[in-house]
């Protein structure tokens, strides 16, 4: 399964949906995720909480090391298929209205990476149920 940014930062942050992401990421057989994943994470918690951004990094660290999370490189064919991913879903498919529905840069790779690595897709972001990645199921 791969574990989305999103699904990070609302654990890391309690989040009303962050044990039903526990209980997913927990029933999973590997979690992987990517650096972008990592970065994205990061800064969203820096973002998010009042922390410094080392602070940020060592909390995301943590939670990575303790969730058992495998950190995968991106190499050139997620390259191309974050290419793909952008072209039938990034923002220029999309009304000014639709765009929280659009793939951005690192939602790309997450795709990628999940796609060629033919694992589920664990995210809070609602523009991976339009692609064809797999989406993991979440228990409420």
């Amino acid at each position: 399964m791969f574990v989305d940014a999103s699904v990070s930062i609302g654990i890391l942050t309690d989040e009303p949906e962050s044990e039903a992401f526990a209980r997913a990421m927990d029933a999973a057989p590997e979690l992987v995720c990517s650096v972008l994943a990592v970065w994205e994470a990061t800064v969203g918690l820096f973002r998010k909480k009042t922390m410094s951004m080392e602070d940020a990094d060592a909390r995301v660290q943590e939670f990575i090391q303790t969730a058992g999370i495998v950190v995968v490189p991106v190499a050139d064919p997620e390259r191309r298929l974050a290419l793909r991913a952008f072209d039938l879903h990034g923002r220029h498919r999309f009304s000014d209205v639709e765009r929280t529905r659009a793939l951005n840069l690192a939602d790309c790779f997450h795709y990628a990476t999940a796609k060629y690595r033919g694992v589920a897709m664990l995210s809070k972001d609602a523009g991976f149920a339009l692609t064809d990645v797999a989406i993991a199921r979440v228990e409420s």
